[in-house]
């Protein structure tokens, strides 16, 4: 029997802190092939569920839905996916001025796995580049009493003055309720491209919009919904079809993809995604009233010379202008 002595003592303490350390370096080795590994998986899963793909798509659509003449433009950057399962991308954020779109900003996006603790950031150098315009109800839906429409002081004396070398975006209201064909027909005429048409989709009818405002003979809506070109994915959502304009060739398949897209979301997803993360309120009412209802309209945003534009001061239809971005001549003559 080898008798105990402090040499043999620090022998075992030796081999004791030796045989620890190996231990510890194994789990760290086993937690880090484990944590690669699990990255990996969420990884490959995230990307054969084309989750970016298919996020993108349902925010870029839900931007356009809501904010006039503003898009998200082709393409995204990515980040890498967190051990949490929270995904990132960005894009630009585009308007419409001529022919031309012109970058106002980037949207961030934030996808966790919780839809509630999702988000949309709108970074623009100015605060005003996403709500420029709002629209003006011809006809209170509560009781059918006419309203009026208030728009900017001196627009047209604005393009007036304007050199004809230029293009601007344009807003207004019309003096009553139409349908986008009633509406495309009446402006065939001029020389614009109509971007955005603002839709009377069930508020005070169906539902109560969360915000709105009036002064007695006018009322507006705070989140309005519109009619744009249509967009369209493929189940994988790694290609997309868009109509950038309406006009009487496009109009009805731009409204029949809107429609389908709003079905999707509503038998697809979940009230916390495209209420919560998209921001899309009331809309399986919306869906509904246009399914009964049709599309009815009350408005538009047009892009095109500035002195086309201008015609548009005699049209009777027109209320409640506002004049936006204005560029140099990029206009395309026909």
């Amino acid at each position: 029997m080898t008798e105990w002595n402090e040499a043999l003592e620090k022998k075992i303490l030796k081999k004791s802190r030796f045989v620890l350390t190996v231990r510890i370096l194994r789990i760290l080795m086993l937690g880090v092939l484990l944590y690669g590994a699990y990255m990996i998986a969420l990884a490959f899963i995230t990307d054969r569920l084309q989750a970016a793909e298919e996020n993108e798509y349902y925010t870029k659509l839900a931007l356009e839905w809501t904010v006039p003449n503003v898009r998200g433009a082709f393409g995204f950057e990515e980040e890498e996916i967190s051990p949490f399962g929270t995904t990132g991308f960005s894009y630009p954020l585009v308007r419409t001025v001529g022919k031309e779109e012109i970058v106002v900003g980037e949207a961030q996006v934030t996808k966790r796995l919780v839809n509630s603790l999702s988000s949309i950031e709108y970074q623009t150098p100015s605060r005003d580049e996403l709500d420029r315009f709002f629209f003006f109800y011809p006809e209170d839906p509560r009781n059918g009493n006419s309203l009026e429409a208030y728009g900017q002081p001196d627009v047209w004396d604005t393009l007036d003055k304007l050199h004809e070398g230029t293009v601007a975006e344009m807003a207004f209201s019309t003096d009553r309720f139409m349908t986008p064909e009633e509406l495309i027909a009446q402006l065939e005429s001029y020389d614009i491209d109509v971007l955005w048409i603002p839709l009377h989709t069930g508020e005070f009818e169906a539902f109560t919009p969360g915000s709105w405002g009036g002064g007695g003979d006018d009322l507006s809506v705070n989140t309005v919904f519109g009619l744009t070109g249509g967009q369209t994915a493929s189940d994988d959502f790694r290609s997309f079809s868009s109509i950038y304009r309406l006009d009487s060739e496009t109009l009805q398949d731009s409204k029949q993809m809107m429609t389908a897209n709003m079905e999707t979301l509503l038998d697809k997803k979940p009230a916390s995604y495209y209420e919560g993360f998209l921001g899309l309120s009331f809309l399986n009412e919306r869906y509904e009233y246009i399914e009964e209802n049709g599309f009815r309209v009350y408005g538009a945003v047009v892009t095109g010379p500035v002195k086309e534009l201008l015609k548009l001061e005699e049209e009777a239809m027109v209320s409640g202008e506002q004049l936006g971005q204005v560029e140099l001549w990029n206009w395309e003559e026909e």
